[in-house]
């Protein structure tokens, strides 16, 4: 095995601990489909529940103020608590909301089950990866690191999208009941999560992440409060966040606008997983190579290409596959951005024992969106019948992707009024963690 990773330039404390990170990204795949599975049979789970757009973004809302707060206290907490215990608990947490969602439950019930969402899925589960994943790699090893974490969790993604499309097609075409279909897809990623739980209490060594004197402390939050590196990265957060959830639309426009089936929206899904792959792990090498900042500027600048060309493409079933292939194209270097602001953190010298705190903070301004994007483009869709309203919001998403390229241009600028030199980054904090790992 060793030998296969130096082939492919994997070395170092990323090599000997390759095997921690990938039951990180495993765990992080599938945690969050029980959340955003919605998405990707949108017109059926609106038939199943009998809820209306804007009932469907309301719930987006209660993840992201649930996820807000979460994410504030978790990102401290991931600075000083197991992170055995935190990758056991959200997962199993996050199954048992699966389980009860199987109930017979109006709209209120629903929102509580995604109130338990965004607790599991959020808290300090995701401070405690980015920490982790930080850790258990070398400085100039930190764009394959974050890659290889996010592609992974793309692949055994898509491997569980796969199946659960599966699962959906067999109970509507063999059982012939589209709400027992919906039903069996829930039950499906509730006991993967639980499952993943479970392996993690024999597969995950806390000696390897967690550093020995580590303790909750709220002292962190002002050092990364004062650090102008943190509030840019979280204005990026920001505006990945808004795309991250505003993709999602894309599939019922492809349904319900253009006229494809609902299992071809789910395929989409399912080929936006694979084509964050590549953005994931080659970007993941080009940001070691080329560094974050040209790589996010370029990745940027294709997504706003790809976004406003979307305009220009007819209406109608045969255009289903060409806005497919321009969907997993921006996608792609969607994802290749997504990954990379994690290493801007390294890129921007954020001290490593506040990374935790510092991925808090980051995750807590990407969790913003969540509480108006849903509901946002569900009155858009509700207000603006047909193509009316997703042209609207594809303009507000137009008007994103260019501030996310406005603030990757004042990066590149602070990066070189600031003079950092990466040799130099908090040189004996590094030290005091590797010898932990």
């Amino acid at each position: 095995m060793n030998s296969v990773l130096n082939k492919i330039g994997i070395k170092g404390s990323l090599q000997r601990n390759f095997g921690a990170i990938v039951i990180l990204a495993l765990t992080g795949s599938v945690i969050f489909g029980l959340p955003f599975f919605r998405f990707e049979y949108y017109d059926a789970y609106l038939n199943t529940y009998h809820l209306t757009n804007t009932q469907m973004g309301v719930f987006g809302t209660v993840i992201g103020v649930f996820g807000i707060v979460s994410y504030l206290f978790g990102g401290v907490v991931a600075d000083g608590m197991s992170v055995k215990k935190i990758i056991v608990f959200s997962p199993i947490v996050t199954g048992i909301g699966g389980l009860l969602h199987l109930l017979p439950l109006g709209f209120k019930g629903l929102l509580a089950i995604y109130a338990l969402w965004g607790v599991s899925t959020t808290f300090a589960f995701w401070p405690a990866c980015v920490k982790a994943v930080r850790v258990l790699s070398d400085e100039d090893s930190q764009g394959k690191a974050y890659g290889f974490f996010e592609g992974m969790q793309s692949v055994a993604g898509a491997f569980a999208s796969l199946v659960a499309v599966a699962i959906f097609n067999w109970g509507t075409s063999g059982v012939g009941n589209e709400v027992l279909a919906m039903k069996y897809v829930i039950l499906f990623y509730s006991f993967v999560n639980i499952a993943m739980g479970v392996f993690a209490i024999f597969a995950v060594k806390d000696d390897k992440i967690v550093l020995e004197g580590d303790k909750v402390s709220f002292k962190g939050i002002t050092k990364v409060l004062k650090n102008p590196a943190v509030w840019i990265i979280c204005l990026v957060s920001f505006c990945n966040h808004v795309f991250c959830l505003s993709i999602y639309y894309y599939i019922p426009y492809v349904t319900d606008i253009l006229g494809a089936a609902v299992a071809f929206g789910a395929m989409m899904g399912v080929f936006r997983k694979f084509g964050s792959i590549g953005g994931n792990i080659i970007g993941g090498y080009l940001a070691d190579k080329f560094g974050t900042a040209k790589l996010m500027l370029l990745a940027f600048v294709v997504m706003l290409v790809g976004q406003i060309a979307m305009f220009f493409i007819p209406v109608g079933p045969s255009s289903a596959i060409i806005v497919a292939i321009l969907f997993v194209t921006i996608l792609t270097f969607f994802h290749m951005n997504y990954a990379m602001a994690w290493t801007m953190m390294s890129e921007g010298a954020v001290p490593v024992e506040y990374c935790g705190t510092a991925a808090g903070l980051i995750c807590t301004a990407g969790a913003i969106p969540e509480t108006f994007i849903s509901v946002f483009a569900g009155n858009l869709i509700d207000n603006h019948p047909g193509i009316t309203g997703y042209r609207y919001f594809f303009i507000f998403l137009s008007v994103v992707i260019g501030l996310g390229l406005i603030l990757i241009l004042i990066w590149r600028q602070y990066l070189k009024h600031a003079k950092i030199d990466k040799s130099k980054i908090d040189e004996k904090a590094m030290e005091d963690l590797k010898q932990y790992v």
